[in-house]
């Protein structure tokens, strides 16, 4: 398809190649409810007309505080074609954040849909001047509903039928289109400024084959966050059917109502999905559980020269993967992650079981920046630079990135802006990358999440992390190490297996913290760590650590909207425990 720079270009793109009748859907009421193209963009229309007539201005700021669905998407591009500037504020976002992100923008316009949305509304609602429900349902907190200003949209169009298309042909490349907050590991949230060009101008590559326009794409991401954001577009653009789902607990039963082909997932997910799947194997019976754990040692084998493997595998796929497939659905073509680093060792076994796994790179200030495709990928890699970008790294090993879809700079933070965006227009990511002899690149880690011990040694903390997260008893780790003497951990639980563990051992009269605390689990998790060390420098390895119980939430504070532990907040609400692991 043909390079689109501006909401204009997208909406007139998807008019001329586009009709269907299902283009977007979501749960209402527990059904799954549709809207066609032609709904879609008639519903953009009249909500662009009428957040005119409400005095809009061009580069005005509205925010949005809703779960993903179709109204979410026509309120972004209505908003954008209005002239407006679209602020997507996360669901679960912290008050905190919630009352830096409404301010610093001022914004005037906030859409909202949701029970803890407008509990956080009506504790802030002096900041807003007019308030608009997604919900078909009359709300005495809102100015208008939703079906209100379609109305009203609708009976501009009929007085002034030229005044859409006058808007559209205002909007220009430069233009301020989207501000979206990072939602960083630490320190206050920024807002990533990005125009038009910025925010489109990669949506006519197709890496992937996912351009056919007969793909079902499953949203699980928020749209707040720039991935989850980013394939939304693609797939309108390429006419694909989009359904919109929040729900991650109950994800295999929404693949198997929905057989998605395409599905956009974080590390931790994944990484769940893979501990359920081995739990449901090591609770099955005598016979099945000997027959999955089998199937599980195969595919965890990454030795696929193997003669045995090449044998055996077809037997597996049949009795065992296939089994894994259809629980996703059974219709998946691609699976992209990225978001955080995903362990090489869990992308290999997804792929041996048939789950056609991507890995990808990007930020919130240069969108989607790599990714591995069919034909070029390389487990243990985000892929290749996509060809709108350039890359280099800098003599400390960061990636640096030019091109159209890098951020403008961060919203009234000149400081911040000037560190990121160096006199030559490079965007210092903040990523140690390596790039290998066909254009692969690695990420290393974060250049301020690498620590240095009181010894002067340097410790990466993610492998290490990734490796102890492969036990099924830990669902989250964080190591400690920067100005220590030595590396240490803390571990929080998976409760699933915690729960199982208990009742296989007889110790179901134990709280969690008792039974964290025993010798049997002291004796297993002395081999994990012990296994662990043996591939490690010395200074890596790690000597002690400490159970917490209480797991890490976005909601809490502790976790990134895309999973990533923010590490100085875990660190000071534990410090009590890592200092003990220190003492003496």
């Amino acid at each position: 398809m043909e390079q689109v720079k501006n909401v204009t270009e997208v909406l007139r793109h998807v008019e001329k190649n586009t009709s269907n009748p299902k283009a977007f859907s979501s749960l209402v009421n527990n059904e799954w409810t549709s809207v066609s193209t032609e709904q879609f963009l008639n519903e953009i229309r009249y909500l662009t007309l009428a957040l005119n007539q409400l005095g809009l201005k061009k580069g005005e700021m509205v925010g949005i505080l809703a779960q993903p669905s179709p109204r979410w998407t026509i309120a972004d591009y209505a908003i954008m074609t209005a002239g407006g500037v679209t602020v997507p504020l996360f669901a679960n976002i912290s008050e905190e954040n919630f009352v830096f992100e409404v301010t610093q923008t001022d914004q005037k316009i906030l859409f909202v849909e949701g029970v803890e949305q407008w509990a956080m509304y009506n504790r802030n609602k002096h900041l807003f001047q007019t308030v608009i429900s997604f919900e078909d349902e009359p709300n005495p907190n809102a100015t208008y509903s939703y079906r209100d200003l379609i109305k009203k949209g609708k009976e501009i169009d009929k007085a002034q039928p030229n005044l859409f298309t006058n808007l559209q042909n205002q909007i220009k490349n430069d233009d301020l289109a989207t501000i979206i907050y990072t939602s960083g590991s630490t320190g206050v949230p920024k807002g990533v400024v990005l125009t038009h060009l910025n925010h489109f101008s990669n949506l006519h590559l197709d890496p992937l084959g996912w351009g056919t326009g007969k793909e079902h794409y499953l949203s699980i991401l928020p749209l707040a966050h720039t991935f989850g954001r980013s394939l939304n577009n693609l797939m309108i653009v390429r006419g694909n059917t989009i359904s919109y789902s929040h729900d991650l607990k109950n994800l295999g039963t929404i693949c198997q109502q929905l057989h998605p082909s395409i599905v956009v997932v974080v590390p931790r997910l994944l990484e769940k999905i893979y501990a359920k799947m081995l739990a449901k194997v090591q609770n099955a019976g005598l016979l099945k559980r000997a027959i999955g754990q089998w199937a599980f040692d195969l595919a965890n084998d990454e030795n696929d020269d193997s003669l045995y493997k090449h044998l055996l595998h077809p037997i597996a796929d049949k009795i065992v993967y296939s089994a894994l497939r259809n629980a996703l659905g059974g219709n998946l073509k691609i699976v992209i992650t990225g978001g955080a680093a995903l362990n090489p060792h869990l992308n290999h076994f997804f792929v041996d079981i048939g789950v056609p796994l991507y890995e990808g790179w990007g930020l919130t200030e240069a969108a989607v920046a790599s990714v591995n495709s069919p034909e070029h990928r390389k487990i243990g890699t985000v892929g290749q630079i996509l060809p709108t970008l350039q890359l280099k790294i800098s003599p400390e090993g960061e990636g640096l990135l030019k091109g159209d879809v890098v951020m403008s700079g961060y919203y009234k933070n000149p400081e911040a802006t000037a560190q990121a965006l160096d006199k030559d227009g490079w965007l210092h990511t903040g990523d140690k990358l390596s790039v290998d002899q066909d254009g692969f690149v690695t990420i290393i880690g974060r250049l301020r999440e690498i620590y240095k011990t009181s010894t002067g040694e340097m410790i990466v903390p993610i492998p290490i992390e990734q490796a102890l997260c492969k036990a099924p008893l830990i669902d989250m780790a964080m190591v400690i190490g920067e100005g220590r003497k030595f590396a240490s951990a803390l571990l929080f639980p998976n409760a699933e297996v915690l729960e199982s563990l208990k009742k296989n051992q007889n110790q179901t009269q134990l709280s969690d913290e008792e039974f964290l605390k025993s010798d049997f689990i002291r004796k297993e998790m002395d081999q994990v760590i012990h296994s662990i060390n043996q591939h490690l420098n010395h200074w890596e390895q790690i000597h002690k650590y400490s159970f917490i119980s209480t797991p890490l939430t976005v909601e809490s504070g502790e976790l990134t909207p895309s999973m990533k532990i923010r590490r100085d907040i875990v660190a000071k609400k534990y410090e009590r425990e890592i200092n003990e692991m220190y003492n003496g």
